[in-house]
């Protein structure tokens, strides 16, 4: 990816201009040292200036911003454009202008310059920071809230938190955190050798850009944390600016202007000859980037992007044309499209292109006729691809289309609030949509998809710690539904979505940075610290038997993945890895067992044991063995745990062979699987009482035991013998209440009057 600059010369300043804001898509407004306020409209790349009004002589802006309106509120076919203009001045003060350019009110705020000003999240306060040291918060007529920093040095950059309950700032080298629900003391560290002039806080992921003198930018987490640190330029970084979406940044220097990735690297580097950058606004949709300089404005488009599916390559090669390639022979798509690209999705065989009005949705089999219709706002923020269908996440609310364009629902849930969704915390697929709550990040919604029905929440999940990420399989029915999830001590679970009980949900790993499904088979991959991870049969995580679990898992420790590493795609035994240096890792190292699985979803047994015999590989076969129990093929699983030398499991297959009845085979299978709950549910709603107990009884679950003999007043005295026997062996005495209660009330009399519940 890369900028494509322009040079906006007509009617512009006279002097240096040191601010930018976008009041909406298409109209940028700034000011500078000529005390002129010039709205810019960009039509087709090129902006049209008009004069909006010159302020007094005494005028020298330093900052600027637009009241940040909600994206929802801006519909796709009414471009609404925000009104009320903050602007920070050298000589103390902040103003309020409406967008005619008239002044609304003037509030000396700081001794000396006020060096920045910025709206909270929601438009209902702002704060402003001077070179008085002070930290001022303000409603949003101009009344004083409160001074949350009072520091003994200038404060040069500052900026809200995401949920705006701290503010960032800076003093000399150092960074700080303030709470402003507490008076605790600021969190502070060393970020910079030399002054730090300019931060960003994203709204989206939580990560923070800052720049200093040093020459170096810096990337930190959420905490403080280092993320990037970049090698010395030749000049300070004067500008940073987040894109709405947190994908990537703006840098700006003197004489050069830099689109990093969010993890740091750099896509591009473009050199311009118009002096230092000294302030970077994006567009609310992340396409489009307006940079203040000398006595110039710069604005620029994102191109270049490029994404890949199978053996396809889509790439934005300009502002409305897409170049499509198919690898492996020459063919060639030239697309174009009415209006400038927003977004790109490709995925499942399709291609979903967002501009700032319409969907258009292209077919790998057909480039020339796409699926198009209006979208109902202009603020899409995220494009999830499944199977069957998409989903748009608009802001607050999500849509669901097929692939030809038609509206399946608006999905809704339980406590759905005006909060913006985050599109990492939304999975997808054909029959299964998963949303994090808005306001409660600890909280699942699970939503079932169906065709001609109304998509409803028919459960939920709460975790323990907030969530950061979600990733739903996208193969199998919907009992093999799986959930794989990273909370916020990076710990790395799976859930099975339509399971119930103990076992449901599983700590896999920990220090996981992400996690993702294969598209083509029920693979995962997670990226844990250094080490690439994939787990061949994930659903055997839930089993009790640890020596399958580790046998199914590869792991790929290698210092070429570097820091930083994230997996783009897992698809045709190819796992893709972005290094922390943008460099595009690819491992191949399970073919096989991707075959396997289209075998067995094809339910070809046979053919499934002839390429376990041919590859003649224990992660295969103990792969084969898993899903063979799953799907209760007795003969199959017990070649398979033969040939990985587990005797005792070839024993008990034997043994679920011999048995009379179908429903004790079922209840056995489930029990091999591990799963007792499920082999205990069999036997009883078939009537197999005795049956259950005496399950029990083998797993030792005593509790469970003496409570369905009380219950169904059955083999009372041969549980209590069992467990008499039981602490025997141990050498111990009987320390449960309900034993003991039992043991005491062993008479007809009392077995009558059975206590309905056991502790």
């Amino acid at each position: 990816m890369r900028f494509k600059i322009s040079a906006q010369s007509s009617n512009s300043h006279k002097n240096l201009v040191t601010c930018a804001a976008w009041s909406s898509a298409e109209e940028i407004f700034s000011c500078g040292e000529d005390h002129l306020l010039i709205c810019w409209y960009l039509e087709s790349g090129n902006a049209h200036s008009t004069v909006i009004t010159e302020f007094s002589s005494d005028f020298f802006p330093t900052s600027m911003q637009w009241h940040p309106r909600p994206n929802h509120l801006i519909t796709a076919s009414k471009k609404q454009s925000l009104d009320i203009l903050l602007i920070t001045t050298a000589d103390g003060r902040f103003h309020l202008v409406n967008k005619n350019g008239r002044i609304e009110k003037s509030i000396d705020a700081h001794k000396g310059a006020t060096t920045i000003g910025k709206w909270s999240t929601d438009g209902s306060v702002l704060l402003t920071a001077g070179e008085d040291g002070l930290i001022k918060v303000w409603s949003r007529s101009g009344m004083l809230r409160s001074v949350i920093v009072r520091g003994n040095s200038s404060i040069l950059t500052s900026d809200w938190s995401p949920d705006c309950s701290k503010i960032l700032y800076s003093q000399g080298g150092y960074l700080f955190f303030q709470s402003l629900n507490s008076n605790s003391k600021p969190y502070k560290w060393h970020a910079h050798e030399g002054l730090v002039l300019t931060v960003c806080w994203n709204h989206s992921h939580g990560f923070i850009i800052s720049g200093g003198e040093d020459c170096r930018y810096k990337v930190w987490d959420s905490n403080g944390s280092p993320i990037y640190n970049s090698s010395p330029g030749d000049h300070p970084i004067t500008a940073v600016s987040w894109c709405s979406s947190g994908d990537y940044f703006a840098i700006g220097s003197f004489n050069m202007i830099k689109l990093c990735d969010r993890t740091g690297w750099s896509h591009s580097l473009e050199k311009i000859n118009t002096g230092s950058v000294y302030s970077i606004a994006w567009s609310s949709d992340g396409t489009q980037v307006a940079m203040t300089c000398g006595n110039n404005v710069l604005t620029g488009h994102v191109i270049g992007k490029r994404l890949e599916w199978n053996n396809y390559e889509a790439t934005l090669i300009k502002r409305k044309v897409l170049e499509i390639k198919e690898v492996g022979n020459e063919v060639h798509e030239t697309i174009e499209i009415s209006d400038r690209v927003v977004l790109l999705a490709f995925g499942f065989d399709h291609l979903i292109v967002i501009t700032p009005g319409q969907c258009h949705i292209y077919s790998v089999t057909n480039w020339n006729t796409p699926a198009i219709f209006d979208l109902k706002s202009s603020s899409v923020s995220a494009v999830i691809l499944a199977n069957k269908h998409f989903l748009l996440v608009e802001w607050n609310f999500i849509t669901l289309y097929n692939y030809q364009g038609r509206l399946l629902g608006v999905p809704k849930w339980k406590g759905m609030t005006q909060e913006p969704l985050y599109p990492p915390c939304i999975s997808l697929c054909f029959d299964t949509l998963v949303v994090r709550d808005q306001k409660n990040e600890k909280l699942l919604h699970v939503l079932e998809i169906s065709y001609n029905k109304p998509i409803v929440e028919s459960q939920s999940h709460s975790h323990p710690q907030n969530i950061t990420q979600l990733a739903l399989n996208h193969i199998g029915s919907s009992s093999d539904r799986q959930l794989a999830l990273i909370d916020i001590t990076k710990d790395l679970y799976l859930i099975s979505i339509r399971a119930t009980g103990y076992g449901r949900a599983c700590k896999i790993a920990a220090m996981a940075q992400n996690v993702i499904w294969a598209v083509d088979a029920n693979v995962l991959a997670a990226m844990l610290d250094a080490t690439l991870s994939v787990w061949l049969c994930p659903n055997c995580v839930h089993y009790s038997d640890r020596k399958i679990i580790r046998r199914t898992r590869i792991d790929k420790e290698s210092s070429e993945f570097g820091k930083q590493p994230t997996i783009i795609s897992v698809y045709n035994g190819m796992v893709n890895v972005r290094r922390g240096d943008g460099a595009l890792v690819s491992s191949q190292f399970y073919t096989f067992f991707t075959s396997l699985h289209q075998l067995i979803l094809q339910k070809k047994w046979k053919e499934s044991l002839s390429l376990c015999r041919i590859a003649q590989n224990e992660i295969l076969w103990t792969c084969m063995a898993i899903m063979a129990t799953d799907n209760k093929e007795l003969n199959v699983a017990e070649e398979a745990y033969a040939a990985i030398r587990r005797y005792d499991k070839v024993d008990y297959v034997r043994h679920i062979k011999n048995l009379p009845k179908i429903t004790e085979r079922y209840a056995e299978m489930a029990l091999l699987s591990g799963d007792l709950l499920a082999a205990e549910g069999i036997l009883l709603q078939n009537g197999l009482i005795e049956e259950a107990i005496t399950l029990n009884i083998k797993v030792y679950n005593w509790n469970r035991a003496l409570e369905l003999a009380i219950r169904h007043k059955k083999q009372i005295e041969e549980v209590l013998n069992a467990r008499k026997d039981y602490l025997k062996t141990l050498k111990k005495e009987e320390t449960n209440s309900s034993y003991l209660a039992a043991m005491n009330n062993i008479s007809s009399s009392l077995l009558q009057q059975a206590p309905s519940s056991i502790e």
